[in-house]
């Protein structure tokens, strides 16, 4: 049997690349890609302005996409581009929560995503997965080279992206973290108490004080369901700056003014992954902040779900905790009232 044939990339430098400069960091990006085939390419940018890509040599055309001639360093860097400026805009908006700058942005759905992180102020990454199986490796390998170059280039503490790998949960009491839960209904919820116990039920399930500190369910942009630990005495000392009011009312808002950033999230995500016709465009997004993270799960083009953690050792569990919340939530809700 022969030996399969070796994982080939290639690196496409801007006119001003120089070795002094950026040596180092490509010889980091190219292992990352060599390591990691199941990142398609990967850009580098530095004050707003591409440095080199690292690419699969071998891969297929960009979708939806008016190419220049001759240009691939332009091509495969443009999603990325196009990510890192929403990502610029949503790190605005989550700014005044008080859990720090906006580190890294995942978005993906069923065919591909995207990866954008920021190794420090003025320096950027950002990766291309084309298919659904390639994501999480995407992810977890470009966490692993933007704390590399933090640490090993710059000398940097590591902000652990993506959370920590080996964190251990806490053992909290079922009885307590149920007596700080409270859970409110919006507009979009169906008046029937048999639903509305099942939603709360739920909740009491999957939100707790250790990861996935809040969750919201929306339809339609409008809210059906929200609820959080916010009040539990062990989180207290995360309200010292922002009150667990402000807080709550800052998620809210978020949520509700998503829709004009998923527009563009979309458009910067079908150049790689364009989604099927009646499925939603975007099924994972992730704003993971230097304390904690923001999620948005997609159950449907019209519903989705917001989940979030203040404990950024706790990030890659909270995700998972909240993709539970909203599977049962599509059981649920697949036989309710509307």
């Amino acid at each position: 049997m022969a030996a399969p044939a070796p994982h080939r990339t290639e690196t496409l430098r801007e006119y001003h690349w120089s070795a002094e400069r950026h040596g180092w960091i490509t010889e980091l990006c190219e292992e990352a890609a060599v390591t990691a085939p199941e990142i398609r390419s990967l850009s580098h940018y530095s004050n707003g302005i591409l440095d080199f890509v690292v690419c699969r040599a071998e891969r297929a055309p960009l979708s939806s996409l008016v190419t220049e001639a001759d240009d691939d360093l332009h091509d495969e860097s443009l999603p990325g581009s196009r990510l890192l400026l929403c990502a610029q805009d949503l790190g605005a908006v989550l700014r005044p929560l008080g859990t720090g700058d906006l580190m890294r942005t995942v978005v993906a759905n069923g065919r591909g995503g995207l990866w954008g992180g920021r190794v420090k102020p003025g320096e950027y990454l950002a990766a291309l997965a084309d298919g659904p199986d390639r994501v999480p490796a995407m992810d977890d390998a470009m966490n692993r080279l933007v704390t590399q170059i933090r640490t090993e280039v710059h000398r940097l503490p590591d902000e652990l992206p993506g959370g920590d790998p080996d964190v251990k949960p806490r053992l909290v009491s079922t009885d307590t973290e149920n007596a700080a839960l409270r859970v409110d209904f919006g507009t979009a919820a169906a008046p029937v108490p048999a639903y509305e116990q099942r939603l709360r039920s739920l909740w009491h399930h999957h939100v707790n004080t250790t990861d996935l500190q809040y969750a919201g369910y929306y339809r339609d942009w409008t809210l059906v369901c929200v609820g959080d630990v916010f009040d539990a005495p062990e989180l207290g000392p995360r309200f010292m700056d922002v009150s667990v009011r402000s807080r709550r009312t800052s998620y809210r808002d978020l949520s509700r003014g998503l829709r004009g950033h998923v527009v563009r999230l979309t458009d910067a995500l079908h150049l790689v992954a364009p989604a099927p016709a009646g499925q939603a465009p975007i099924d994972r997004l992730v704003l993971d902040v230097q304390e904690g993270a923001v999620y948005v799960a997609w159950l449907s083009p019209r519903e989705f779900v917001v989940g979030v953690t203040l404990d950024q050792t706790q990030v890659a569990r909270a995700e998972a905790r909240l993709h539970g919340l909203a599977h049962a939530l599509g059981e649920i809700t697949a036989q309710s009232p509307r």
